[in-house]
């Protein structure tokens, strides 16, 4: 356990904190939900508690290495932070797909420009149907 004369500190190695950053970093895929990402760890290590992989993934998102991805499907997805993009989403399957770029570049100072709101992030999901659905 962290006590005050360390925060700041960079947690302890962990096997499931190895393995959750080994599947993240993996890139077979995009936008892990939790559960399936509890999943990969548990294949990769032969067992993993649920709990064990929350806060490892918890622990990649307060340091900035893992952001938290909300899809309007009620899970938290997670993905390596990298450039910012957008996701689209299958209303059939789930599957989903990053976006490349960001579609809303020019968007936040007209957001700005008409509320006085400093705008500091934004997120966008598209929702459609992928080609194996479509």
């Amino acid at each position: 356990m962290y006590g005050p004369s360390t925060l700041g500190a960079v947690p302890r190695p962990s096997p499931v904190s190895d393995a959750v950053w080994g599947v993240l970093s993996a890139h077979t895929r995009h936008a892990w939900p939790l559960d399936e990402l509890h999943q990969a760890v548990r294949q990769r290590l032969g067992g993993a508690d649920y709990s064990s992989v929350f806060r490892a993934v918890a622990a990649l998102e307060d340091r900035g290495l893992v952001d938290r991805v909300e899809l309007g499907d009620g899970k938290s997805h997670y993905e390596l932070h990298e450039d910012h993009h957008e996701h689209v989403r299958c209303q059939v399957c789930g599957c989903v797909a990053e976006v490349p770029g960001c579609v809303l570049a020019d968007v936040p100072g007209a957001v700005e420009a008409s509320t006085g709101f400093q705008v500091l992030a934004h997120r966008l999901v598209f929702s459609g149907l992928c080609p194996a659905c479509a």
